[in-house]
């Protein structure tokens, strides 16, 4: 099994499936669901072949942040969503130089051996993305398995993808966001210690270090949040940027002050839970200016909060 890191499961004639599945979006968890199925019924594992980053940093041999799900939140995901194992491919320059069925022979079919193989109406694989159903149709009688094709999902009238998902991420419309992952757009991580400003403005903040220096991080502004510690949540409102009226470091953060909450949180793990996008942020002319859009931040967060269903 090289071609995959710490391969663990044990299995015969599996169905499969294969892709990036960032986000295990809606879209993804329709697959998922046609892959337990399918594996019930032919009595044997559903596996998910997949990534740990992007294929593309390979590719282009650089990182960004762009990421939906941290590996072991994706992972936990799809085995919710139906799959028995997760393998992670070891994608490497020699393997992103591989013709279609150059892959399909040797990653696939001689190392996992599978009855079916299940697949989203935009897979695509091998060198230069050339790979795709009609690929793995054309190949069926000759390494046995069976290919099935699973449509694209809507909603709304539109398709669901990563890729649109992260455009609305961008924009910070979180509310659509939850639409299409199916579950609210989280960040995990660690709080660090911060300049200490927050406090001295009457709303004490926790400053958040993201898990994976990937995570694509929502628009700057101003957000209704919530703060799951310890498997308690709170609520929140969370600062996503610069913070201009009283900053000059340039640097974007993500800060919360935490509503119902004191205490120290330095060093822990928690994670930061995104419902709404309440404003863009602002550079105010004076420091008094700013602490009455917070109290109205405050206000408008706990009404929204008070109101969740």
């Amino acid at each position: 099994m090289k071609y995959f890191h710490q391969q663990k499961c044990r299995f015969r004639n599996p169905v499969i499936t294969m892709g990036t599945f960032d986000g295990s979006h809606t879209g993804h968890q329709k697959l998922l669901s046609e892959l337990r199925k399918r594996a019930d019924t032919r009595n044997c594992q559903a596996i998910v072949v997949t990534y740990y980053h992007h294929p593309l940093e390979t590719i282009h041999r650089k990182t960004f942040p762009y990421l939906l799900t941290e590996r072991h939140e994706k992972e936990q995901l799809l085995k919710e969503y139906g799959a028995d194992c997760v393998l992670y491919l070891d994608f490497n320059s020699e393997m992103a130089e591989m013709e279609p069925e150059e892959f399909l022979r040797k990653v696939i079919v001689e190392s996992l051996e599978p009855s079916e193989i299940v697949v989203g109406y935009d897979t695509h694989f091998g060198r230069k993305r050339q790979g795709d159903f009609d690929l793995l149709k054309a190949y069926e009688k000759k390494y046995n398995y069976t290919a099935d094709l699973i449509s694209a999902h809507s909603v709304n009238g539109e398709i669901v993808s990563s890729s649109k998902i992260r455009d609305l991420v961008r924009e910070g419309d979180m509310q659509k966001v939850k639409i299409f992952l199916g579950r609210n757009y989280s960040l995990p991580g660690k709080v660090v210690s911060g300049h200490r400003i927050g406090r001295t403005l009457g709303f004490p903040t926790i400053n958040l270090e993201p898990e994976d220096t990937n995570k694509l991080i929502p628009a700057l502004g101003v957000y209704v949040t919530q703060v799951k510690i310890d498997n308690k949540i709170f609520g929140g409102v969370t600062n996503v940027g610069y913070s201009p009226t009283i900053k000059r470091t340039g640097i974007k953060e993500v800060e919360t002050h935490l509503l119902g909450f004191s205490g120290n949180l330095y060093d822990k793990e928690v994670e930061l839970i995104f419902l709404k996008r309440l404003r863009d942020e602002i550079k105010y002319t004076n420091k008094e200016q700013l602490i009455k859009q917070i109290g109205i931040d405050v206000n408008m967060s706990e009404e929204f909060l008070a109101n969740l269903k």
